[in-house]
């Protein structure tokens, strides 16, 4: 018997779930999101294999994260008083599950899983239709910095913190 099987057999027995560690999630459930952008893929999205090229995915997390500090943190990508930090991308990633392709209506779910002092890592799902698993889950850290002088910030403005708060989770669910 190997160690696993004898590990369940004892957890059986002792009366508990399972002894066994829990699979780490995928967060390809559409509960993992709190916010929702409609995206209309487009013609020139599709590859010469007919789907999205991975590539594009990027853009459509970069249009749900940036649609929503504009929208919920007073973001104005058009301010030029150089007074209002600016957020610089340090790191991204994404994992590739099921492929979509044009003409499908895509959402891409947004949420957030650390705020730091002058950073915030948002993790994005893109779900095509009304798909509850997503095709793709990715994100990227932002380090919110002086906009001349490019250093972080010694903390991100109270409004930003109320609207990014609205979609904090946490990190494993």
């Amino acid at each position: 018997m190997s160690s696993q099987a004898r590990l369940t057999q004892i957890a059986r027995h002792m009366g508990t779930k399972s002894a066994l560690p829990k699979k780490p999630s995928t967060f390809r459930d559409r509960g993992c999101y709190k916010h929702f952008l409609p995206i209309q893929s487009r013609w020139s999205d599709n590859d010469q294999y007919g789907h999205i090229n991975n590539s594009i995915y990027y853009f459509y997390i970069d249009t749900v994260v940036n649609e929503y500090l504009i929208r919920n943190c007073e973001l104005n990508p058009q301010d030029t008083s150089k007074t209002r930090p600016i957020g610089l991308v340090i790191a991204s990633s994404a994992n590739f599950y099921a492929p979509a392709s044009y003409p499908s209506l895509l959402h891409a779910g947004l949420s957030i899983t650390k705020m730091g002092r002058s950073s915030v890592t948002y993790r994005v799902g893109i779900f095509e239709g009304d798909n509850q698993e997503a095709s793709v889950v990715g994100g990227f850290t932002h380090v919110f910095v002086d906009p001349i002088y490019r250093r972080p910030v010694p903390g991100l403005p109270e409004n930003m913190i109320v609207g990014m708060q609205k979609l904090l989770v946490a990190e494993e669910q």
